[in-house]
């Protein structure tokens, strides 16, 4: 595919351009040179880094005398032959025409990691490429063609120079072209002129992938005008290019005209103060430069940096995913410019904290406790010093959640390893903020990083008050029934594998370890939890925790998941994750964990009465009745398990329907590609190398494919998608969890794909060589509606081997027979194809060329199975086939992985016969490690009572308990006290019956009233007094107000009072006013709901200084002059 780059002729120019932008080079800089030749080039030059090229990782090059560097071969031609060009020719040509050093002139060459070149390298890059303004070079190649002549010149001063800078930091590349002066184009042996070096075919300039399809070439390439290339750029440089040339296609570094915004990152917090680097139109030192985000009625300045990018910072967010962000220039004349883009705010809960809380789990009130931040953030960019914030999260009036801020500390070393700040906060939930401390316009958000969403542990008497305003609240509120919510998986094995319905929790999981001291913070006798993969009826959410024995907890007994009103990821009235945290995770900590008191004058387990109360508005996980889904599989060469576990092998070479589902809109298909054994030789076999799928019109479509540097892609609506900071990303109707490795294979990644909605999910292990999948369907309504690759899904295995056309193959059919039905049955149209095809290819390639094929089947190897093999498969037959077939380990060995993983989640798909928890009774509590078949339930009593009534072990038989009789506590009275209230975090709560909770909760609210009747009288009469004094004062102060306006700013006053109550009154005008020492956050969260769900105020986090006498509009208008040149 030809592709060519915008470029510009800088005609008052001189023809002749010096090397002052160039690297230093020649001998006395450490250079090589290449012998004096013609049409000859350097040996293979070993590098010490592996260079990404076109999708390759290359660990030589070689420099090529006639302006060429190669990869994998020399290139001693003298024309240039136009690009595409086959045959293994992977090289970047800076000026491939016929250079005769014999004649003049010297080629050198070195790679380079020293740390001044290395940052010139890095430098250039992150000004030319915005989006990769955190890019570090770790190493660099330096080639230069210096004052070389031409073949056959008669006239050999005519002499060019060039220099070729290649930069990589292992993961991404790019390439500089310098040229200094150049005088000609053509050797005589391409039909040049011998006097001018001019005429015939002159030289070319580009990149060619060597496959005979990929290529990018410069417009004057191979034409008269390329002796001007010293006067063109793509980064509006004369001289001077810029690209990367890591990925399948070339991109050009600089600006464009057409605007496309380029954002880096494409993601960040829901909080912001993130570090936004926009790049993508062309952008004039004079332009005013203003961004918007969709959800935000203002715009907020940004700053520029160069003629290629500006810097924005991100306000504060109430919502999480794609959002529309529109970038406003605007010139000197009034001329504006609007470009939009894509920008991706992540939930708290998955978003990475460069500040990080030390022991986080002793986090108390009144104390002291040691942080530390990423002293390199961008958004400590340009300051020595930080200032240190916390934000604490509180309930106001009509539910509105607001953040508050103080200044715990200001003006501190940013180096500092540690520091230890003390907590004192009137607030209950909080989180650390970050800041440079530097001056910045007032309009523009403040930047900083944050540390996680904490719980700030008050006293023992204040948790027992919080615990108590939240159940007389709950009572007023709509019951949190499991009734239309999915039981919880029994087992741990059945929770990892039931990733159609449930994820991992991002608070306590066994698979991310990016957060490791803060996993089950709050949930300590889990080492796992799930919860469900999209919000229930109303919002709900089914948390399910499994202990080190790898049952369900019972959180009556230990630590576990409940029932939650509101879902972690957001909905209508709720803000992602803090709704969640404030009214479902909070009143948890403050009724089983802080408030609560351990009674040491009897033995038993403890019993407390306000988790008991907690536990029957957010009822305890059950996983009675539990169905768990079904998985299937697709792998090595390729092996197919279908839905209903029919095994089978269908080696074809294309695209195929690999689960569809007409009913459900919904449709997946794989790609099979021809293997290569360990020598890089094709071979008669196949292997899958990408994946995709999507819910027609309602989710985006999602791609997996095969990268040999970053080992697997993920595509999102042919996008192919960043997770260098991020493992977890949701999208439209889709999610994708991206981990690193699996099983120990550092090389691996291990990819879930999940259609929350749809039930049905996608575990993807991806290797160098090969993608295996494994399909997992929760959704019975798909049952005998699906159809493709893997069969059904009737729970008959007999009829799967099922043709498009709905007749059936024999379960006993041969390989050759499934191979030369299915190869065209199942076989994806072109029309039909989700697939994102890459640079210089198409459905033809993948589908058409190919038809031909015939693989080798496992009947003609299966006697010839060497002991080589055997030793590594034992008696998989799956392994043992793709060992003969491919001769490669690394295939069988992930044959062999993916088939132990497969059988696991067989196992776990075997449905479980499980009891529901037995009932609680006032002071006592049935205990078992689980609710499954055979399991034994013990009835306890907590301390202070004692069993009422003989009380029997019952035993789950048959999804009922056997001889079960119930059973009762009664109170111990005592003569003398005995025991001491203390402090605990560490909870066992026990479940009443609705009836003793209801007169429980009474009967306190009653004793409440009592005792403090006769005060509240006296409070009442104390506060009329104090409001008439306070009425005096106020009229005062307006009068004296008044006189002065006549000297108040011209931009408007707003006084803070007036202003507070203009804001609560409902206008959306104003965005939160900040004191010297504390300040409040809003955003507003409209809720039309008849459920007194909570508000959320977190608008901007952008606030402002503001006195009684001197206050500001936030509301600015659009700026006409050139912003001062302020650090922020």
């Amino acid at each position: 595919m030809k592709l060519k780059i915008l470029f510009v002729v800088f005609s008052f120019f001189p023809n002749s351009f010096g090397t002052g932008g160039f690297y230093p080079y020649g001998q006395s800089n450490g250079d090589t040179a290449v012998g004096k030749n013609d049409d000859s080039s350097s040996p293979k030059i070993p590098i010490s880094t592996l260079f990404p090229f076109f999708n390759h990782q290359h660990n030589h090059l070689i420099v090529n005398t006639n302006g060429v560097i190669s990869f994998l071969k020399t290139v001693s031609t003298f024309t240039p032959n136009p690009f595409p060009l086959d045959d293994d020719r992977r090289l970047i040509a800076i000026f491939w025409a016929d250079v005769d050093t014999r004649n003049g002139g010297t080629v050198w060459y070195r790679e380079s990691t020293n740390q001044t070149i290395l940052n010139r390298a890095t430098e250039e890059v992150r000004t030319y490429f915005p989006q990769f303004f955190r890019f570090q070079a770790t190493w660099v190649f330096i080639a230069t063609w210096d004052n070389v002549a031409f073949y056959g010149c008669s006239n050999c001063d005519i002499r060019n120079t060039f220099q070729e800078i290649l930069i990589t930091n292992g993961q991404h590349s790019f390439t500089v072209f310098n040229y200094g002066q150049i005088e000609w184009t053509t050797g005589t042996a391409s039909h040049g002129d011998a006097l001018t070096g001019l005429g015939g075919v002159p030289a070319q300039v580009g990149f060619n992938a060597g496959d005979g399809r990929v290529f990018y070439v410069v417009n004057a390439s191979r034409t008269p005008d390329i002796i001007s290339v010293n006067h063109m750029s793509n980064i509006g440089i004369p001289g001077k290019f810029a690209f990367r040339i890591d990925a399948a296609e070339i991109d050009n570094g600089g600006c464009n005209t057409w605007g496309t915004l380029m954002i880096s990152p494409r993601y960040g917090p829901m909080l912001g103060g993130q570090y936004v680097v926009i790049g993508g139109p062309c952008m004039n030192p004079d332009d005013s430069i203003q961004i918007l985000y969709s959800p935000i009625e203002r715009s907020f300045s940004c700053r520029r940096e160069s003629n290629y990018s500006v810097v924005c910072i991100t306000p504060m967010f109430n919502l999480t995913g794609d959002i529309k962000i529109v970038l406003i220039i605007r010139n000197v004349n009034g001329k504006t410019r609007r470009h939009s883009g894509v920008y991706t705010i992540v939930n708290p809960a998955i978003s990475n904290n460069p500040v990080r809380r030390h022991e986080p789990e002793k986090w108390i009130n009144g104390q002291q406790y040691g942080i530390s931040w990423d002293p390199q953030a961008f958004e400590l960019r340009g300051s020595e010093r930080i200032h240190i914030h916390l934000y604490t999260l509180k309930e106001h009036l009509n539910k509105q959640l607001v953040w508050e801020k103080s200044v715990l500390h200001d003006n501190i070393n940013n180096r500092r390893q540690i520091f230890y700040i003390s907590l004192y906060s009137e607030g209950y939930v909080g989180t650390i903020l970050v800041t440079p401390a530097i001056q910045t316009e007032f309009d523009i958000p403040t930047r900083g990083i944050w540390s996680d969403i904490f719980a700030i542990v008050p006293t023992q008497e204040h948790s027992k008050q919080l615990c108590f305003s939240w159940l007389r609240n709950e009572v007023r509120m709509p019951g949190v029934s499991s009734d239309d919510l999915p039981p919880c998986p029994c087992t741990l094995q059945q929770a990892l594998m039931d990733t159609a319905r449930y994820q991992p929790d991002p608070d306590c999981n066994m698979i991310n370890t990016r957060k490791q001291d803060l996993n089950c913070l709050y949930r300590a006798d889990a080492q796992h939890c799930v919860r469900l993969s999209a919000p229930g009826p109303f919002g709900k959410d089914n948390v399910c925790c499994y202990g080190v024995d790898q049952n369900l907890i019972d959180s009556r007994i230990k630590e576990g998941g409940t029932l939650q009103r509101y879902h972690y990821l957001g909905g209508e009235g709720n803000v992602p994750y803090l709704t969640n945290f404030y009214y479902d995770v909070l009143p948890y900590l403050h009724c089983c964990k802080y408030g609560s008191s351990v009674d040491l004058g009897y033995e038993g387990i403890s019993v407390f009465s306000e988790c008991q109360d907690y536990l029957h508005f957010r009822n305890i996980s059950s996983c009675f009745n539990y169905v768990p889904p079904r998985p299937a599989g697709a792998n090595g060469d390729p092996h197919m398990k279908t839905l209903d576990g029919f095994g089978y092998n269908f080696n074809g070479i294309g695209e195929f329907s690999f689960i569809i589902s007409n009913n459900a809109s919904f449709k997946s298909q794989i790609r099979f590609e021809q293997a290569k054994n360990s020598a890089g030789q094709y071979v008669r076999a196949s292997v899958c190398t990408s994946f995709v799928a999507q819910v027609t019109n309602i989710s985006d479509k999602v791609e997996v494919r095969l990268n040999s540097i970053r080992v697997a892609d993920v595509i999102i609506n042919g996008q192919t998608q960043d997770f260098s900071d991020v493992s977890w990303l949701r999208y439209r109707g889709v999610s994708v969890l991206n981990l690193p490795k699996y099983s120990g294979n550092s090389t691996g990644r291990e990819i879930m794909v999940m259609f929350a909605d749809l039930g049905v999910s996608f575990r993807i292990l991806a290797t160098q060589e090969v993608l295996n999948v494994m399909p997992i369907i929760g959704n019975i309504h798909l049952k005998g509606t699906v159809s493709g690759l893997l069969g059904d899904f009737d729970g008959i295995p007999t009829n799967d081997l099922i043709l498009p056309n709905g007749n059936v193959l024999e379960p006993n059919a041969t390989e050759e027979a499934i191979f030369q039905k299915f190869n065209t049955a199942w076989r994806i149209p072109s029309t039909d194809s989700l697939f994102t095809y890459p640079n210089g290819r198409k459905y033809a390639d993948y589908n058409v060329m190919h038809a031909a094929f015939l693989p080798t089947f496992f009947t003609s190897v299966a006697s010839s199975v060497t002991p080589e093999a055997v030793e590594l498969c034992g008696n998989n037959t799956d392994c043992l086939f793709d060992f003969q077939v491919t001769g490669s380990k690394e295939i069988a060995q992930e044959t062999l992985d993916f088939t132990t993983k497969l059988e696991e989640a067989e196992d776990a798909a075997v449905p479980v016969i499980a009891c529901p928890m037995l009932r609680s009774t006032e002071g006592g509590v049935w205990q078992s490690n689980s609710t499954l078949e055979n399991a034994k339930a013990v009835f306890i009593c907590g301390m202070g009572y004692r069993r009422k009534n003989p009380c029997i072990p019952t035993i789950c038989k048959n999804g009922t308990w056997s001889n079960f009789h119930p059973c009762f506590c009664e109170k111990i009275l005592r003569l003398t006290p005995s025991s001491t209230l203390q402090p605990t975090h560490t909870a066992t709560p026990v479940l009443n019956d609705n009836s003793d909770l209801l007169k429980s909760i009474s009967s306190k609210v009653q004793m409440m009233w009592f005792t403090i009747g006769g005060g509240v009288i006296i409070i009442i009469i104390i506060t009329l007094i104090a409001s008439f004094v306070l009425c005096f004062k106020f009229r005062s102060r307006e009068r004296s107000t008044r006189s002065t306006e006549g000297t108040s700013s011209s931009i408007g006053t707003i006084g803070s009072l007036s202003g507070y109550r203009k804001y609560t009154g409902g206008s959306q005008k104003y965005h939160g006013h900040f004191n010297t020492d504390r300040g409040q956050m809003y955003s507003d969260c409209h809720d039309d709901s008849t459920r007194s769900l909570p508000r959320y105020n977190v608008y901007e986090n952008r606030a402002f200084r503001y006195s009684e006498t001197d206050s500001r509009y936030d509301d600015i208008p659009f700026r006409e002059q050139r912003h001062p040149d302020i650090l922020y």
